[in-house]
């Protein structure tokens, strides 16, 4: 995908995703804290900052001074949570594991999808292209 992303680096949680030994994985949903920090978003009522665009070692995580380059606005990849009755315009929110699924209502929009590889029928696990639309109530 060759589009164009406004990124920006937030200082990483040092107990991300509570900690898990994933570390931070690339193509999820994050929120911020109060403080500046980002944290895997997996709660739909949760606005999400953005997207994740790298992977981080959790020994790396651990230490407090990591530093994750966010997608805020643009086209980005993100990871299917669950993939029913996703199509090009849905919005979408986050879900289990930072990832996607079709937003209902009175939840934190995430983004539309604007891109699904191959136009192939899509499985939790793919990824799909959404334009972020932070901040957007379903």
């Amino acid at each position: 995908m060759a589009d164009q992303l406004l990124n920006k680096g937030f200082k990483v949680l040092s107990t991300y995703n509570s900690s898990s030994s994933n570390g931070v994985t690339q193509y999820r949903c994050v929120k911020v804290d109060s403080s500046g920090n980002v944290d895997l978003n997996a709660t739909a009522a949760t606005m999400s900052l953005g997207i994740v665009q790298e992977n981080i070692d959790a020994t790396k995580v651990a230490t407090g001074k990591a530093v994750a380059n966010i997608a805020i606005e643009g086209v980005s990849w993100v990871y299917v949570a669950t993939a029913t009755s996703l199509v090009y315009g849905s919005k979408v929110m986050a879900g289990t594991g930072g990832g996607v699924l079709l937003a209902t209502s009175t939840n934190a929009v995430v983004g539309i999808v604007v891109e699904i590889p191959n136009s192939t029928t899509l499985a939790s696990g793919d990824l799909v292209g959404i334009l972020l639309t932070p901040g957007c109530v379903a």
